[in-house]
């Protein structure tokens, strides 16, 4: 009899190999897999007493394998094969609860120790059904507290709540921003997304609504208005002591849960509350490092990121991308004439007229000074260029800071340039953008000028 089941996982053949026959000299049960989705499948197909991966992956890295592994069954034991200069990475993945780290190139004696060991500790717990339990509820509150996304968030929650207290069904319902109505977030064990709204939906008017709205963990023996489905325990999540949403998981027909799996699930529900306040507080501090104050706009270092990522997108997809550059004609002489106060408000005012030029879609940025910029997706020149002449003849027909008495009147200049028509990558596209505007700038300014290659 083997004595384990162990998951290799590496890209380099070589290494899968390496393991292999170390693992199974020593007595155990090995599979291999070259990438995280495929070994993810193996995990939720298979199981294994181990999982032994390499930090870097061709599509998904280590750590991600492990995170997701543990939101398929918290207790997963994992140890993450790293190169030197990876060390701190596999530390965070000790924190998102590996078992252990080794670095490469792998000693085999150290290794053969290290995965015996880790095993045989996790065969003590499970022998231990206090202590087993005990484990997965600290790893799945683990898992719920070092979320900081929102979308995983309401999956992490879900599935954490289908370990711990359990479920073969759920689904979660948020409220989007205060004063708005609960939305399906995530939903496991439904097939389709139509039939969880429509579960959800019931569960909602008869539970989540009017003067009886539950406010604290609930057991509901035969929940009414849905058939097939066991016990109901629905499971409130706060943010800031108001009710943020709510967990909702179903039992099999048969099944019950007790007063245990309900001081569970009020446990995971005071972390996930508490984690549900760190995701607001780091979102919000995110959105501030990526907003110019002034404009309320995306400044350029959010374009650093956004252009990179949205040319990626028009490469897979097929897809057109314009990059527009702006500048407001002389505004040097609004600031001499009227003073910087005056003269950012007026920008203010620009930044509006920009946003209301484009779709939701679109992406706007105070690039710096009185210069913006605006990524137009899916838009080839041709479209660009219709969309530059409208926010070039707004600008020149409005009225700036009118509400003070003043008529301050603007023009300004902008350039385009489009993927893949004049360039394929973000510091071409950018740099012929801008050349583009500047030439304007030296003809008559007032104008929209597309770039050449």
């Amino acid at each position: 009899m083997a004595k384990g089941k162990v998951l290799v996982v590496d890209d380099s053949m070589l290494s899968r190999v390496f393991c292999k026959d170390i693992l199974i000299e020593d007595g155990y049960e090995v599979k291999t897999a070259s990438t995280g989705i495929d070994a993810l499948e193996m995990i939720e197909q298979d199981g294994f007493d181990l999982v032994v991966t390499d930090l870097v992956l061709p599509d998904i890295n280590g750590d991600e394998v492990l995170k997701r592994a543990k939101q398929i069954e918290a207790t997963n034991s994992f140890i993450i094969m790293t190169a030197y200069a990876s060390i701190d990475t596999a530390i965070e993945c000790l924190k998102s609860g590996a078992s252990d780290y080794l670095t490469k190139p792998l000693n085999p004696e150290e290794f053969k120790i290290l995965v015996n060991h880790t095993i045989e500790q996790k065969r003590l717990f499970e022998e231990n059904i206090g202590l087993k339990r005990l484990l997965k509820l600290y790893e799945v509150s683990r898992l719920v507290s070092s979320c900081l996304d929102y979308d995983k968030f309401y999956e992490i929650v879900l599935d954490s709540l289908l370990q711990v207290p359990g479920g073969s069904t759920g689904f979660a319902v948020f409220f989007p921003k205060e004063g708005s109505s609960l939305i399906l977030t995530a939903w496991r064990g439904i097939s389709r997304e139509s039939t969880a709204k429509e579960m959800a939906d019931n569960i909602m008017k008869r539970y989540l609504s009017g003067p009886n709205v539950i406010t604290g963990v609930s057991s509901i023996p035969e929940p009414e208005n849905v058939s097939g489905k066991g016990p109901l325990l629905i499971i409130p999540v706060k943010s800031k002591e108001k009710i943020s949403g709510y967990v909702a998981v179903f039992k099999s027909p048969g099944e019950q849960y007790t007063d245990s799996d309900i001081d569970n699930a009020s446990f995971i529900s005071e972390q996930a509350s508490l984690t549900l306040d760190n995701v607001h507080l780091y979102n919000h501090a995110k959105d501030l490092i990526y907003i110019d104050e002034l404009t309320r706009l995306h400044n350029v270092k959010y374009m650093e990121e956004a252009l990179p990522n949205e040319i990626k997108r028009a490469k897979r997809f097929n897809l057109n991308l314009s990059l527009l550059f702006i500048d407001i004609d002389m505004f040097k002489r609004i600031n001499d004439n009227y003073g910087h106060n005056i003269g950012n408000k007026v920008l203010f005012e620009v930044a509006q007229v920009l946003k209301k030029s484009v779709r939701d879609i679109d992406i706007v940025i105070r690039y710096g000074g009185d210069e913006f910029t605006i990524l137009l997706v899916e838009t080839p020149s041709t479209g660009a260029k219709i969309i530059a002449d409208r926010i070039r003849a707004s600008i020149e027909g409005r009225n700036f800071f009118s509400e003070e008495g003043t008529a301050i009147k603007l023009t300004a200049t902008l350039g385009i340039a489009s993927f893949p028509e004049h360039a394929l990558d973000k510091d071409t596209l950018t740099l012929l953008a801008d050349k583009a505007m500047y030439k304007g700038k030296a003809a008559s300014r007032n104008v929209v000028n597309i770039a050449t290659k």
